[in-house]
């Protein structure tokens, strides 16, 4: 495994400051047909980005024995990410061992200060930045 700097728009990344939190910083999105997710790290808050297709623990098929949908599959859906977070290697910006967000384009990150976005967000609120200037860390 090797972490590398590579331009968000690259990976599908789409970084933005959000309207009346430009000072908090950078947030950033991704699509529904984005190939990566990202594990956010609890002590500085940034982003691992990790192609999803390639992940071991994220690409693996689902047992047999785990329900299709209700609350076994949700189960094990939330331990498969728990499994994720662990398996990362060490924050490449702080050293850390704690990942604990997950972050796709339904779950979002928390603001680099830590705080979480609020829920009356809308999209208008969005700025977006030039994805292709600037980079974010990738797990290969």
């Amino acid at each position: 495994m090797s972490i590398s700097q590579v331009p968000a728009a690259k990976i599908g990344v789409q970084p933005a400051l959000i309207r009346g939190h430009e000072d908090q910083g950078l947030m950033y999105f991704t699509w529904a047909d984005s190939p990566v997710v990202g594990a956010q790290c609890a002590n500085c808050n940034a982003i691992l980005w990790v192609d999803q297709r390639k992940n071991v623990i994220l690409s693996e098929n689902k047992p047999d024995d785990v329900p299709q949908s209700g609350p076994g599959y949700q189960e094990y859906a939330r331990s498969k990410i728990r499994r994720f977070l662990a398996a990362m290697p060490a924050c490449p910006y702080c050293g850390h061992h704690s990942f604990d967000r997950f972050v796709n384009n339904v779950s979002f990150p928390r603001f680099p200060d830590g705080q979480e976005l609020g829920e009356k967000i809308s999209s208008a609120d969005v700025l977006n930045a030039d994805a292709k200037n600037i980079e974010v860390a990738l797990l290969e």
